[in-house]
């Protein structure tokens, strides 16, 4: 499942399905201070291809790992200092496929950036 826009942990959580012996979840937020300069907020903005990306890496995800259901979040719009920037959480029998997993999915979105994003102080 992608889901990009503004959704708080509680709401994904929900989301996911569980049921299959573990569930593994990374939340990561805007920091108050990036390269040495104060951050109050971040501006993220959704591109042409930031569905299509987000689909890539679910898609990969399923392809290297045995999870049971995946979810992949990323915020648009003002986020501030503090709040929720993006989201892996997966599901899997087991725990060690679930934290492998799960790493992988937020490497891959770091690395391939699927939003537009401002820093401001």
């Amino acid at each position: 499942m992608i889901l990009l826009g503004k959704y708080q942990e509680n709401e994904l959580i929900k989301k996911i399905r569980k049921g299959f012996g573990s569930t593994v979840a990374y939340f990561g937020y805007v920091r108050d201070i990036s390269d040495g300069r104060n951050v109050r907020y971040m501006v993220c903005g959704e591109t042409q291809n930031s569905q299509s990306i987000l689909k890539r890496i679910e898609e990969e995800i399923r392809e290297k790992y045995p999870v049971k259901d995946v979810l992949l979040y990323h915020s648009i719009g003002k986020v501030d200092a503090g709040d929720l920037l993006a989201a892996v959480l997966v599901s899997t029998i087991h725990r060690e496929e679930g934290f492998k997993a799960c790493r992988y999915g937020i490497d891959r979105i770091k690395e391939l950036e699927p939003v537009e994003r401002d820093e401001f102080s």
